[in-house]
């Protein structure tokens, strides 16, 4: 076959369309943004997470010591954690609640519930963990 017989022959063209590498760069751009959006979302969780663990040991800790040294009195207290973190406690006595009432007589300790709770901004946003725990009371045999 010669070239005579065909006159009107179109070439093969390779490559992309101008169309199709636009479509290309948009579905890039979308994947990327899509990143970045979860890459910005694990970074708060984790600043959020870091956080709630620092309050958590210095809630442990004051919870910890409070009444160490000293008879645990009934009342609220406040303070600060560093410049950020502020926490108010409550201490006030617990009752167990039983279908029998107790006898003061028989029962060897006094129990105080403890009430923690610690607040701390971020932006504009406050937040709040509480923390709870009960403590046992030899009674005070001195009388003060």
């Amino acid at each position: 076959m010669s070239s005579r017989n065909h006159p009107h022959r179109v070439h093969a063209q390779t490559g992309f369309t101008l169309i199709e590498v636009v479509l290309a760069f948009s579905l890039l751009a979308l994947g990327l943004a899509a990143s970045m959006q979860i890459a910005t979302g694990a970074l708060r969780q984790a600043k959020h997470a870091h956080e709630f663990t620092e309050v958590s040991l210095y809630a442990q800790s004051l919870l910890d010591t409070t009444g160490v040294g000293e008879r645990l009195e009934e009342g609220s207290q406040s303070g600060q954690f560093g410049e950020r973190y502020h926490w108010q406690l409550d201490v006030r006595p617990y009752e167990v609640q039983t279908d029998t009432p107790l006898d003061p007589a028989l029962s060897p300790v006094t129990l105080m519930r403890l009430d923690l709770t610690v607040s701390w901004e971020r932006g504009r946003n406050t937040y709040e963990a509480h923390f709870s725990t009960l403590r046992a009371l030899v009674p005070d045999t001195q009388g003060g």
